[in-house]
């Protein structure tokens, strides 16, 4: 059964509906911000005559602030509510997109995507809030394995239709699209979103922020599923930072058909997610959550092998082992989220954003590191994943040693009859 949201405007089921579909729309707004013109970052270059590094940390530097941000949304949504703090941050992004479009040099667009990734961080710190306010950890392992399965589309569409917009029309007018899709997505929270939780007003107070986030990451669960969902993501931007420069330049795939590549990889991603709403009704979320991590470092370790043994790596063969990283996806971004809020009893608007902070601050920093470590090879990128797939192997196994007691057994929620 829902826990019953503060107030309630409309019945249970209806909210569902309505609350995870404008959640899609808006987590897919923001998904899109980077792979639309994620095809354009190796001709950045020339567009504003500078380095591969400096377009690099558009993606990069965007991730960072994208994962800080989320700990100022938190306590923001818990104080007045998930519904204004969501819609002005929409409205905000949109304009950040707008800027980004009329860009005319690359600091310019570093800044506008700096403030894109501030006011996009917005959007999954209330997914995560909202969610946790009206559903049991078993009906949020679904709603994330849904919700993962629709936004899956925007990444797989995004960067077919950023190529030949780019090629068509420019870089600058995948940003203009996104400002109108952030302003449509606004419109709709205006006028389907209604308030989930009692504004808090203590929310704000310093030692009431410092005492709640301290609880939060002095959970040792809380920690361990936080940072697997990091290195998770960071896999995948590694993919989005490092593969447009591997494939478009050092394979020399053609621009606007960098998006097929991809696609490839979110539709393995929507195939785990789909599994997961299946399985989730006979299967123990940390049965799950084990599965996909074994798909995932499987993945990870043989796209370090492609890289390093010579003759192996090409194009194909690099997507096929992404696929099999997007497959392992789909179980571990349903179930981390709810493993991670289930350690928190209380703030779920701040236990959103540490986790969100977490999530996206690691996987920033490995983007950056790829961006860093730029040498016109694909050997600093198969490093960084392999780096990556060996902490993602140690925090699994922490995953595992927090989920069961001393007995062994599974916790209560856990167990299905």
């Amino acid at each position: 059964m829902l826990k019953k949201p503060y107030p309630v405007p409309i019945p249970p089921k209806h909210q569902f509906s309505v609350v995870l579909a404008v959640m899609v729309l808006a987590g897919s707004v923001s998904i899109m911000s980077t792979d639309l013109y994620a095809p354009s970052l190796p001709h950045l270059t020339d567009v504003f005559q500078t380095t591969p590094e400096l377009v690099k940390l558009t993606i990069s530097l965007n991730l960072i602030v994208y994962g800080v941000a989320q700990l100022f949304y938190g306590p923001l949504s818990d104080r007045f509510g998930r519904r204004p703090v969501l819609l002005w941050s929409v409205i905000l992004f949109s304009l950040a997109s707008a800027a980004a479009g009329f860009a005319r040099s690359i600091d310019q667009l570093i800044l506008a995507r700096i403030f894109q990734g501030i006011f996009a961080s917005a959007e999954v710190v209330i997914c995560l809030s909202v969610f946790k306010d009206l559903f049991t950890e078993l009906q949020q392992v679904k709603a994330f394995a849904i919700y993962g399965m629709a936004i899956a589309l925007a990444p797989c569409i995004a960067p077919i239709a950023g190529g030949y917009i780019h090629v068509l029309f420019g870089w600058e007018y995948n940003f203009h699209l996104v400002a109108a899709l952030g302003m449509a997505t606004a419109g709709l929270i205006f006028i389907l979103i209604h308030e989930t939780v009692r504004p808090d007003p203590t929310a704000l107070r310093v030692q009431s922020i410092a005492r709640g986030y301290w609880s939060i990451f002095s959970n040792p669960t809380f920690m361990a599923h936080g940072a697997l969902a990091g290195v998770a993501l960071g896999l995948i931007y590694a993919f989005i930072v490092g593969a447009p420069f591997i494939l478009i330049d050092h394979f020399g795939i053609a621009v606007n058909h960098f998006g097929y590549y991809q696609a490839a990889i979110v539709i393995a991603y929507f195939l785990g997610s789909m599994l997961s709403t299946r399985l989730i009704d006979f299967w123990a979320p940390m049965t799950l959550l084990n599965l996909g991590m074994g798909f995932t470092l499987s993945g990870a370790f043989l796209v370090v092998g492609l890289v390093f043994m010579p003759g192996l790596l090409s194009p194909n063969s690099l997507v096929m082992a992404y696929m099999i990283i997007g497959f392992g996806l789909g179980p571990v971004f349903a179930v981390v989220p709810s493993k991670a809020l289930a350690s928190i009893e209380k703030s779920a608007g701040s236990a959103a954003a540490a986790f969100g902070a977490m999530e996206v601050g690691i996987s920033g920093l490995i983007a950056a590191m790829v961006s860093l470590f730029h040498d016109d090879t694909p050997g600093p990128f198969g490093l960084i994943v392999g780096i990556t797939a060996v902490f993602g192997l140690f925090l699994g196994y922490c995953a595992n040693r927090l989920d069961r007691p001393a007995g062994g057994r599974l916790p209560a929620n856990d167990q299905h009859p």
